[in-house]
């Protein structure tokens, strides 16, 4: 009976297929939109945790507060007192010049640092030339590894830029002559938009000698790397400690991937649930046009159900065709909207850059069909008990 019925129910909806088709089209959109959704954060979360992951596992970056005019620099003393951790911290301090090259002057972030930076921050990636060494460091020689926008907006490109000179001019009107020995690689996919400056590094020291007005051994920030075999909670703690014996709590933040990762993830699991709503309010109004369209077939059908109660079909029958309708209608829909939104995604995921990871997990795809079939059976119940209920003479007698 119960095959009879799926046969019964599919004749039905092939018999009007316009009238299914755009019956079905609210259920589609709605498990495309959920499906797409909750998939579309999944593979963002992927995506981007990958990258913080390669560019900050392992690492803290601690600062102090800039609008606390109580809060002071961190001092060597500072450093010193943290290197007795399995840690290296990145002695670093930075300034806006004017750098000149040719006919183009542009507005330049130069960072004094230590000929280690690259092996302590992990976002250093040369393309072309070197990276400062510690002789060049000891003697503060006039020499500065450009960022890549820097090379472009200077020179045309990182291929042109090595080996040239140029000027960098201070406040003060100072200025010195720099020789380009290195480019760094643009950092790619989606920390591109915060990471890609307009920036050069030099040695500390040539910082300190060219720049008037800075105080040495004074650091807004402290960068460090954990070693690998630690643990970086463990370490996080630590150095909270030692630093809140030195100095006020309050006047520092010390940040980490971790928390960066519990933020992004919390702002996305907000957003899912959000357009997770629009999919559900979708869903919701296809159902309403699946119950619609099942009163108008129980009125179009009302003789066909009061012959087959006079030939001795029970009310569960006809409740179970009714109803098997519906829900196959809103599979139907359900199907049709997974294999939309896994198209989409994959067309999404080859697209952008840095979502190069296809997540779609199964318990996704099982929820949309679920959310479909129930939304089948709760709004194919009514129209289906009514076409139950229906008397076999008045049925027989309506025109």
């Amino acid at each position: 009976m119960l095959l009879e019925n799926l046969k019964t129910a599919l004749e039905a909806l092939f018999g009007n297929r316009l009238r299914s088709l755009l019956t079905l089209s609210g259920v589609v959109i709605g498990v495309f939109a959920v499906t797409t959704t909750i998939s579309l954060g999944q593979i963002a979360t992927a995506g981007i945790t990958g990258e913080l992951q390669a560019f900050g596992a392992q690492s803290l970056f601690v600062s102090r507060i800039f609008d606390d005019p109580t809060s002071e620099p961190f001092s060597d003393d500072d450093i010193d007192a943290l290197s007795r951790l399995p840690i290296e911290i990145l002695r670093q301090r930075s300034t806006n010049v004017w750098a000149v090259a040719d006919e183009e002057r542009v507005r330049l972030g130069l960072n004094g640092t230590t000929a280690n930076a690259p092996q302590i921050d992990r976002t250093i990636d040369l393309d072309r030339g070197r990276f400062f060494d510690e002789g060049d460091a000891v003697r503060g020689a006039p020499v500065i590894v450009l960022s890549a926008d820097a090379a472009e907006e200077l020179y045309g490109g990182a291929a042109t830029a090595v080996g040239r000179e140029l000027v960098i001019e201070t406040s003060g009107g100072n200025r010195s002559f720099y020789t380009v020995i290195g480019v760094k690689k643009r950092i790619s996919g989606a920390l591109g938009a915060f990471a890609n400056d307009l920036s050069g590094d030099v040695p500390l020291e040539s910082l300190y000698r060219d720049v008037p007005g800075l105080t040495r051994g004074r650091y807004d920030f402290m960068p460090i790397t954990i070693a690998l075999d630690r643990d970086a909670s463990a370490i996080e703690r630590q150095v909270r400690a030692i630093l809140d014996r030195r100095r006020d709590p309050e006047s520092y933040q010390i940040q980490s991937i971790e928390g960066a990762l519990s933020l992004f993830n919390t702002i996305t699991v907000i957003l899912q649930a959000l357009l997770g709503g629009i999919g559900g309010i979708s869903l919701l109004v296809g159902g309403i046009g699946i119950l619609n369209i099942m009163l108008v077939s129980v009125t179009e059908r009302t003789r066909e159900i009061g012959l087959r109660k006079a030939l001795g079909a029970k009310p569960r029958t006809i409740l179970q065709q009714f109803l098997i309708e519906a829900v196959v209608l809103t599979v139907i829909g359900g199907l049709a909207g997974v294999a939309l939104s896994i198209a989409s995604l994959w067309a999404v995921v080859a697209a952008v850059p840095f979502l190069d990871v296809f997540v779609l997990n199964p318990w996704v795809i099982a929820l949309a069909l679920g959310v479909s079939v129930a939304t089948g059976v709760i709004f194919g119940v009514w129209p289906a008990r009514r076409a139950a209920a229906l008397s076999p003479i008045e049925a027989l007698r309506y025109e």
